[in-house]
Parts: C-alpha cells; sequence; structure tokens
C-alpha cells in the first residue's frame, strides 16, 4: 500500500506566525514558529518563510497554487503491487518516506511506478513546498523524510543552502538536461515548467504583445495584463533581483502593480483570458495544456500560448527538484528513487504521460502536444540561485502586491 498524508506541520506555531503575519501584511496563513509569510488568498493555503543565511524556505504570496492541505488527515490509496523484477536491484523491505510539494496526483503516479519497478514501498506527505520544507527544518535530525520533492526549485535550494541534502550520483544528474541541474549538484531536476504569456487574439494579436516582461511596468500597458504572485512569479522576481538588481525590481514591480491585474491564481488568469475578460496574463505554460485537455483539444479554445524569447525573464524555465537528506537512514533505496525518477524509462515516462510539465531527460517528449523543450528559448542560469526568496517576498510586499 502507498499511505498519502497530508502534512500537518503548519499547525505547529499558527498563533506566533498569526501575529508576525498580521504585523507585516494584515493577513495570515499557517507556517511554523520561526515563519513570517504574506497573506493568501484562500483560508486553506498555506504559504510560508524562513529566513536563513544559508538559504529562505519560502512561498509568501497570496497566489501560490500548491496543492491544498488539511492538517492531520491521512488517506490511504492502492498502489501497484511491488512486482519481484525489478529493473535496478533486488527488492529492499524498506519504506521510502517522501514529502513532496508537487501535484498530488503526479506524486501518486511516480510513487506506484517506483514501486511497480523496485518493489520498494514508498508513504508520501504532501503539502506546499514550503510547508514541508520548514517541516524538515523544524524535524532536524528527527527528520522522517528520506526524498524531499518540490514544484519550484527555490524550496529545494533552501534546504541545499543549510546542508540538509546528500549528493547526488553523478549518474542520476547525467539522466537529465544539465542545464536544470544547480551547480552543487546535491539536488536533481526531474520535470521543468516554463513561464508564458497567455493571450487571447480577439484582444490582441501575438505580435502586440511585449517584446519583454520587463516592459509591462511601462504605462501602455496599463489595464491589458493580468498576474498572479505565485510561487514561480516570486521566483521570477527573485532571478531579477539576481540580474538587474534590487533597486531596478521594485521599480518593476511597482509597474506591475500600478498597470496589471492580480488575479491571485494562475488558473484564473488562464481562465480571464480564454473568457476575453483581460488580453493578455502572465503564468505558468502547463495551466492551458490543462484546461486544453479538459476541453477536448487545443483547438477548442480561443486563447493562445507566447513563449517569449531572446534569454527574456519572461522565458523562464523552473525546475522541480529532488533531493535526499543526509538523516535518511535508507540512502541506497532514496538515491535509487532519484535515479528512478530521471530515468528515461522510468519516472520520465510518467511525468512525459501524466502531466503537461516537461520531463528532462534527452529523448523524452511529453504526450501533451507541449512545445519541445528544445525550441524554447530561456535566460541560462543557477537553478539554486534562486534559493533565497526572502528579498522577493520583502519587494512584493514593499510594491504593495500582496
Amino acid at each position: 500500500m502507498l499511505a498519502i498524508r497530508r502534512s500537518s506541520g503548519a499547525l505547529l506555531a499558527l498563533s506566533l506566525c498569526i501575529l508576525i503575519v498580521t504585523a507585516a501584511c494584515g493577513d495570515g496563513a499557517s507556517p511554523t514558529a520561526t515563519v513570517a509569510t504574506a497573506p493568501t488568498a484562500t483560508a486553506s493555503a498555506a504559504a510560508t518563510s524562513t529566513s536563513t543565511s544559508g538559504g529562505t524556505a519560502a512561498t509568501p504570496t497570496a497566489g501560490a497554487e500548491t496543492p491544498t492541505t488539511a492538517p492531520e488527515s491521512t488517506a490511504t490509496v492502492s498502489a501497484a503491487a511491488p512486482t519481484a523484477t525489478s529493473t535496478e536491484a533486488t527488492p529492499s523491505d524498506a519504506t521510502l518516506t517522501v514529502y513532496s510539494g508537487q501535484h498530488e496526483s503526479l506524486t501518486k503516479a511516480l510513487a506506484d511506478g517506483f514501486t511497480k519497478a523496485t518493489g520498494i514501498k514508498v508513504e508520501v506527505r504532501v503539502g506546499s513546498d514550503a510547508e514541508l520544507a520548514n517541516q524538515i527544518i523544524e524535524e532536524g535530525d528527527r527528520a522522517k523524510a528520506d526524498v524531499f520533492i518540490t514544484e519550484e526549485p527555490s524550496q529545494a535550494g533552501a534546504l541545499d543552502g543549510r546542508g540538509l541534502f546528500e549528493a547526488v550520483d553523478p549518474g542520476t544528474l547525467a539522466h537529465v538536461d544539465g542545464r536544470f541541474n544547480p551547480a552543487s549538484g546535491n539536488w536533481v531536476a526531474y520535470a521543468a515548467r516554463s513561464r508564458v504569456i497567455f493571450y487571447n487574439p480577439d484582444k490582441i494579436s501575438e505580435a502586440e504583445l511585449p517584446q519583454s516582461i520587463l516592459d509591462l511596468a511601462n504605462p501602455e500597458w496599463k489595464g491589458k495584463f493580468a498576474y498572479a504572485p505565485s510561487g514561480a512569479f516570486t521566483a521570477t522576481v527573485t532571478y531579477l533581483i539576481n540580474t538587474i538588481g534590487e533597486d531596478a525590481t521594485l521599480e518593476w514591480l511597482k509597474g506591475i502593480k500600478a498597470n496589471g491585474e492580480n488575479l491571485q491564481k494562475n488558473g484564473a488568469i488562464r481562465d480571464a483570458v480564454e473568457a476575453g475578460q483581460i488580453s493578455f496574463g502572465l503564468s505558468n505554460h502547463y495551466y492551458w495544456y490543462i484546461l486544453a485537455q479538459q476541453q477536448g483539444g487545443q483547438d477548442k479554445l480561443k486563447s493562445k500560448v507566447h513563449y517569449m524569447s531572446g534569454g527574456d525573464p519572461g522565458a523562464l524555465v523552473l525546475a522541480s527538484g529532488a533531493g535526499i537528506l543526509k538523516t535518511s537512514t535508507h540512502q541506497a533505496e532514496a538515491q535509487r528513487f532519484l535515479a528512478w525518477l530521471t530515468d528515461a524509462d522510468g519516472g520520465q515516462q510518467v511525468i512525459a504521460t501524466t502531466t503537461p510539465q516537461y520531463p528532462l531527460a534527452p529523448g523524452v517528449t511529453s504526450s501533451m502536444g507541449l512545445r519541445p523543450l528544445d525550441q524554447l528559448d530561456p535566460p541560462a542560469f543557477d537553478q539554486g540561485s534562486l534559493q533565497d526568496v526572502s528579498k522577493a517576498r520583502d519587494l512584493i510586499i514593499e510594491a504593495g502586491i500582496v
């Protein structure tokens, strides 16, 4: 059986968190005692942040769209039965504990696939990236997780910055496109999402779209676009701080606040563009492909996807990461999980057929009709450089976005 548990770490210091957030932002979420957060769009969101000298575990924004969690609830679902014919080695009696900030359906598919391939049982705890990162930090040497898999690179980088990850086997790192692995080699990229623009051709042509997302601070774009202060938006802000500096990034954020419509959620941006309520919006590519699947095909949608080029910040490709905790008592099994997760015939096939996120093993293409990864033109940067989102959080708040 594969046990999926929803994280209860967010309740550990609710009262302290509320006091901190109320002072900073006027609203609250549900992180650990060492965490200050920005307000969330719904009472069930768990956006958290922990500042350290080595990195920051944080998803400080109102629009963070990570799996909603219910404290103390558990669900047991049927998993694929362990097979006697392991693809790598003999089955282990160990049960691997995976903390996952990924979407629950993808997490379950990956856990099932690994168990079927290796015979190793998997217990999964799901929550937001930041909630689970903070839980791991709080648990310290008593951390229950063997493996942490994320939706965004920031939280993997935050734990790496604290020295909590074991080095990933070099052969595993070599399974995937090296552009998306961190320079440290202490976590591995296994999936990715691209920042894009959704636009409605009835409202604006593709040729009329901005050449750069930096242009959106200019007054001519006022009232024409939407955005959401999600985890990927925060990662973009961190990237801008690292490349154009804090002052220029703050001015850009103020322009975004003045000109754009904050719809809080990426799904809301997609739907508003599709309905013609707004000309275009900043989002992650896969939301549009999910809607296309739901509607019966890409040709059924009025809206389109525009991929920015020239290494623009609006073309960022953000990796989902997986790392092994140094405190894990199942190091060999955890390394096998990462090796399978990134293998072209293993987890990469699950990603290619289960989600419109990008698989990262060369030669593996998505079945969801995505623009091929090698045709994208993102900026080149170290995914590990996004580990500290505390300054991005501060600037987002200072600009009045949350």
